[in-house]
Order: C-alpha cells, then structure tokens, then sequence
C-alpha cells in the first residue's frame, strides 16, 4: 500500500510552533486555495507530490519526493518560512502522523522563484520523505 505522506506532512507542519507563528494554519497540499489568492502574497506554504525513487512490494519503507513552495510578502520573508520548514525537518525523527510512520526527511537546499504571472516571490526546496506503510502501537 502506498502511503498518503502529505497530509501527514501538513499535519505535523502544522504541529510546530515556530511555524504555526509565521503562516497560521496556512499550510497547504497541492495548490494556493482560490481562497488566499486575493490576499496574496503572504506567508504560507504547499506541498507538492514530485515523484521520487522505486519502490518494491517487498520493501514496507517508501521514499516519495515533495516540493515544498514557502511564500511570502518578500524574499526575506518567504526564507523564513523556508528556513522554518527545513528546521521542522531537521528535528524529524520517526514520528507517527495520522497513522502514518514518518522515519525521517532529507532535503537538498532552496532555489528564490517568483511567481511568472503574478510577482509573487516564493523558495522551492525538494525534499525525499522516507515513509513507512506500518504504523507504530
């Protein structure tokens, strides 16, 4: 079975002071809500699934890729949102979130984007979260 890692992954973002102090509860799977749209930009960030390594029906432990996009009023702003998820991560070791076991995240280092039609400036930081189908007692 195949573990849905994002919604955990927003849940335990979501978990963490520091980050629930910069973007709320604005923490988002795919896509901006048309909701935030109009008060844009500000703080907050998506998750994107990207792929990742094979798996095997014999191996329990999944590797899955995530986009991470932190947004913000500026440059500077939309780093701290950045440098705040990429801490959560740090700090991660084999945690169970909603039923799914989470044993760690490894992420490589941020690109400065803005958004081509709107200006909107953002950081892009792929990470692999390696993820387990089992779920501790």
């Amino acid at each position: 079975m195949i573990v849905d890692v994002l919604p955990a992954l927003i849940t335990y973002l979501g978990s963490i002071s520091d980050m629930a102090d910069l973007v709320s509860a604005r923490i988002y799977g795919g896509e901006i809500p048309d909701s935030e749209i109009e008060n844009m930009p500000r703080k907050l960030t998506v998750l994107r699934y990207a792929g990742g390594p094979e798996s095997f029906r014999s191996d329990p432990v999944q590797r899955q890729r995530i986009d991470v996009f932190s947004y913000g009023e500026t440059y500077f702003e939309a780093g701290r949102v950045d440098r705040t998820v990429a801490d959560a991560w740090h700090d991660l070791t084999r945690v169970d979130v909603s039923n799914v076991l989470i044993h760690s995240v490894g992420y490589g280092g941020a690109q400065q984007l803005k958004e081509p039609d709107t200006g909107w400036p953002y950081l892009l930081r792929s990470a692999i979260v390696i993820s387990d189908e089992r779920v501790t007692a």
